[in-house]
Order: structure tokens, then C-alpha cells, then sequence
């Protein structure tokens, strides 16, 4: 089975999909970050020419050729068009032996997966509302991130904002489980002042309390944070190779939750092993995934063949263009999927279908396009005029 065509697919809201079709008319998806779409896009299109004509068996071969056959290796742009790819060339690789992925991978360890969505809002109430929308939706578990600008040393009254959030959510959703997400936009000391403050909400975790930049002090500080309090951390989307996974798991973990993003690291197989870094490690993965259906459905083909899976971040469940609103739920124009997932008692099914075990409706897409919108991140400034972290 060869490569027949390949080509970048622009899908609303801001999502980038890889689309393979072989010789014998199969098709295979993969999903690219959003955030970097006007440097993202130039690179997808010309792997796409490198690859047209090859053979779909080798996935590991054609990814390596991809990665090391240039001098420059690593970085968001090429890790995401490779990441695409591989994830593409496992779906046909599935379709081809009629099978799910994670079959070809070691099999199931778990038929359902718990999953969740961050919550949209612009201040306590309205982060309230999300969490009580997310509820309806069937979920036991949901992620704010209640950080705006913080200076690199605040009082406890400048973080008061911070804790009037995660009040408010925590009593809106009950005993419903409770994440954080920091950002990155408090300094490790910031964190060390908020996060005590932060333990009466009973949080699954803290994610991202700094910035992680590869350093031996980063990681010094990072693990200072996860042994010297009681919240378990988590941390990973930003990371690109297995390497400085492996930094943050060995000798010793920096943190309780590791978050690889399947379209960043190198797609399915690095998710796989890492998942195993973290088994060996006594820590829990659980993928990034704030894209399309197309990434979700990669990330639980790696949940289904990692024991060190705990729960799954989505941003849709299969629908396309639009998206959540602040105080609102999750609201889509159009299904992307042919059958979207469901969430049942806060969980999602494993696909049992070959492949990723989607289906997409291409059609669909040509006639939103009008929603395509890639927006790059917001900045933010400090009152002083200075960068803050988004």
C-alpha cells in the first residue's frame, strides 16, 4: 500500500489536519497544532511533497527520515508536521489490518477512559456557570484556569483572584474532580505562596505552577514544589522529545501528572512510551489534547495501551467550528465526526473501529469554512508595560 495523495486540510475553528489516502482509495487523519498556523501549515505542505509515493509499512522508518533527514532537528513546527503524520500512517496502518490502533500497540488495558474540558470564562461567576454546564454535560471532572497576570513575587491579596475562581467553581460543580491550570504564568516562587492556599479545594492537580525551560533549576524548583506540598503537579504539554520526559521522570519524578501532547512529541508511539516512562515512575499520564477530534481520538488509542493512563483532556468530542462560550458549555456548528464520542458517567469509550476509529465528514468542512479562524495566542502585559505570560 502506497501513498497516493497527501495534502493539508484547513478545519474550522483553527484546526490542521493531515489527510492520506493510499493506492487503494483508504484514507488516514492526523492533527497538527492550531497555535502556530502560519508556520505550521508551509512545513505540513512540504512533508507532503517528501512523502507522496512512499509505502504506508515503515511508520517508524519514514518518521525518522522525517525528523533526522535534515540538520536541524526538534521544535514545535517540525515535531507537530511529524506528530500529523505518524498519527495519519497509523490510521491507514489500522484500516489496512482491519484493527484498532491501539491492537497493533499491545492491546487494551482499559475499555473507558475518564475525560475533561477546561471551563471559558472572564471572572468567577461566569467560570461558575461552565462548571455547572460541563456537569450537565455528563462530566465528574473539569480544569479552570483562574491565573491572569502575576507578577513574580504577589502578595496573598494579589492572588486573591486566583482563589475567589476556584471557590467559585469548586462550589459549583461539588464533588465533581477539580484541576488547575496555571499556565506557566506564576514564577516558582509565586507558586510557592499560592499553592497552600490552594489545598482546601481538594484539586486532582496543579498544572504548569512555572515555566518550564530544560534547565537544572527548573527542574530543581519543579520538584521542590511537587515534595514540599501536598497538590499533585503536573506538567509536559510544552516538552517536545522523549528525552526531556525522561528529565522529568528519572531519577527521581518532578512532578505527579505528565502531559505529553501527542501533536507536538511525535504522535501515537512516543505517547506510547512515554506512558511507560511514567508506569515506571509511579506517575500518571494524561495527554494534552485542547485541539480537534482528530487529536482526542489518537490520545485514546494511547490511553487504551498505557497503565499509567488517568484521565484525558478534550476540547471537542467530535464537533467543529465555534466552540465553548464564557459561562457556557460545549457548543459546536457542525459534527466533524460522523459519530461523535459520548460521554457516559464522566467517561468515553475506547474506539473499537480500525484505525483512530473516526469518521470524517469532509464535505462538512468546505461549507464552514467561513468560521476559519486561526487566531495566534493573547498577549498580555503587566501594568508596567512589560510581557506577561498568557
Amino acid at each position: 500500500m502506497n501513498i497516493r495523495s497527501a495534502r493539508v486540510v484547513r478545519c474550522p475553528p483553527r484546526w490542521l489536519l493531515l489527510r492520506l489516502e493510499s493506492n487503494d482509495g483508504e484514507v488516514g487523519w492526523g492533527e497538527a497544532i492550531g497555535d502556530l498556523h502560519e508556520e505550521v501549515e508551509p512545513a505540513l505542505k512540504a512533508m507532503c511533497e517528501r512523502i507522496n509515493g512512499r509505502e504506508i509499512t515503515g511508520i517508524e522508518r519514514i518518521k525518522q527520515e522525517m525528523h533526522k533527514g535534515r540538520f536541524w532537528r526538534d521544535g514545535p513546527v517540525l515535531n507537530t508536521a511529524i506528530s500529523a503524520l505518524e498519527m495519519a500512517l497509523w490510521d491507514l496502518q489500522g484500516k489496512q489490518f482491519g484493527t484498532p490502533i491501539h491492537q497493533l500497540i499491545g492491546g487494551p488495558v482499559r475499555d473507558k477512559v475518564t475525560v475533561y474540558r477546561n471551563l471559558w470564562g472572564r471572572n468567577p461567576e461566569e467560570f461558575a456557570a461552565s462548571g455547572k454546564a460541563a456537569i450537565s454535560e455528563g462530566l465528574t471532572m473539569a480544569k479552570v484556569s483562574p491565573a491572569g497576570p502575576t507578577t513574580t513575587t504577589p502578595s496573598d491579596a494579589e492572588l486573591q483572584g486566583i482563589l475567589d475562581t476556584v471557590l467559585a467553581v469548586r462550589e459549583s460543580i461539588g464533588d465533581a474532580k477539580l484541576a488547575i491550570d496555571l499556565h506557566g504564568r506564576l514564577t516558582p516562587a509565586a507558586s510557592r505562596r499560592l499553592l497552600p492556599l490552594l489545598e482546601p479545594f481538594d484539586l486532582a492537580f496543579v498544572e504548569e505552577p512555572c515555566l518550564p525551560d530544560g534547565s537544572i533549576q527548573h527542574l530543581r524548583d519543579l520538584q521542590q514544589l511537587h515534595l514540599e506540598q501536598r497538590i499533585p503537579l503536573a506538567t509536559g504539554e510544552r516538552l517536545l522529545t522523549k528525552r526531556q520526559f525522561g528529565d522529568h521522570l528519572f531519577p527521581s519524578p518532578v512532578a505527579a501528572v505528565i502531559q505529553p501532547d501527542l501533536s507536538l512529541v511525535g504522535g501515537i508511539r512516543a505517547g506510547v512510551e512515554i506512558g511507560s516512562m511514567c508506569e515506571t515512575a509511579q506517575v500518571s499520564l494524561a495527554p494534552h489534547c485542547p485541539y480537534g477530534p482528530v487529536q482526542f481520538a489518537a490520545s485514546l488509542q494511547v490511553a487504551a495501551a498505557s497503565p499509567a493512563h488517568a484521565f484525558q483532556e478534550f476540547q471537542s468530542l467530535g464537533g467543529a467550528a465555534g466552540g465553548g462560550t464564557p459561562g457556557g458549555g460545549a457548543t459546536w456548528a457542525f459534527n466533524l465526526l460522523a459519530t461523535p464520542f459520548e460521554v457516559e458517567g464522566g467517561m468515553v469509550n475506547i474506539p473499537t473501529k480500525p484505525g483512530l476509529g473516526i469518521e470524517i465528514q469532509e464535505d462538512l468542512i468546505e461549507e464552514h469554512m467561513d468560521a476559519w479562524n486561526p487566531h495566534p495566542p493573547t498577549l498580555w502585559q503587566h501594568s508596567d508595560g512589560s510581557h506577561a505570560e498568557w
